[in-house]
């Protein structure tokens, strides 16, 4: 019996083995954790980068099958995301009376960021300048000098325009992204020049940064540098100044249009 009992006791762990070894595991979580996580970002980054090359490939197999004509940015896809029904409604996505890509996709989810948490269906919006019609500010006035694409051979640097993006759960509310050309002191397009307006906000949700569609079929990922443009979600409303060398905007005038 007593053998037996200073075989047990040996085997046992005492309380600091046990604490060690917590800590250990603890510190080998605390190693893994990071990586994990920037894995599922990846992983995320690279399922959004493949929905956009689609979503793309259609914006262009919508022309060819319309002589040419690039699809209006408020009708290739269905739903209003700030009203609750439509925004949590993916048969909209698909329905082909209201979403002119419904002929060519099946499926909503091609349509969502799978970095983005919200309860919306829709994190993807289109180029305004992609044959935008509503007359205002952004396209008029000091925007006026620039393309406004309807044909799909006006674009004569399509490496160079981007067609699709996510745009942030916080700012989407139609299918269009709209990104102000005039860089004058007010809505209207009208004032002293004073540069820049966030009309809608791009998507980080990838290690702050977005994937885009272009207009040659291409996709790539931009990284933003501003924290007007990284604020918090929540925080960001539709049309804010930002500051005269905000380069997110920059960067978004550049890769929309270009003077005519």
């Amino acid at each position: 019996m007593n053998l037996s009992g200073t075989n047990a006791r040996q085997r046992a762990f005492t309380l600091i083995e046990l604490l060690v070894v917590i800590a250990i595991i603890a510190i080998l979580a605390a190693l893994l954790l990071p990586v994990l996580s920037r894995s599922k970002i990846t992983a995320q980054g690279t399922q959004c980068a493949n929905d956009q090359r689609q979503l793309g490939l259609v914006w262009m197999l919508y022309a060819e099958d319309n002589e040419g004509r690039i699809v209006n940015p408020t009708a290739w896809v269905g739903g209003d995301m700030t009203d609750p029904f439509e925004g949590t409604n993916a048969t909209l996505l698909i329905d082909p009376k209201v979403s002119a890509f419904a002929k060519y996709i099946k499926t909503s989810a091609l349509y969502k960021c799978p970095g983005d948490s919200s309860v919306l269906v829709r994190s993807v919006s289109m180029n305004w300048r992609m044959n935008g019609t509503i007359d205002g500010g952004w396209l008029n006035d000091g925007g006026a000098v620039y393309e406004r694409f309807k044909m799909i051979s006006q674009i004569r640097i399509p490496a160079q325009i981007f067609v699709t993006l996510d745009e942030r759960s916080d700012t989407i509310n139609d299918a269009n992204f709209c990104v102000d050309m005039s860089n004058t002191g007010d809505v209207n397009g009208e004032g002293t020049p004073n540069p820049y307006w966030l009309v809608d906000y791009p998507a980080s949700y990838h290690n702050g940064s977005s994937e885009f569609s272009f207009a040659d079929g291409h996709v790539d990922g931009h990284r933003w540098l501003e924290p007007t443009t990284l604020v918090p979600l929540g925080q960001a409303h539709n049309v804010t100044h930002t500051s005269s060398t905000d380069r997110d905007v920059k960067w978004l005038q550049d890769h929309c249009t270009y003077l005519k």
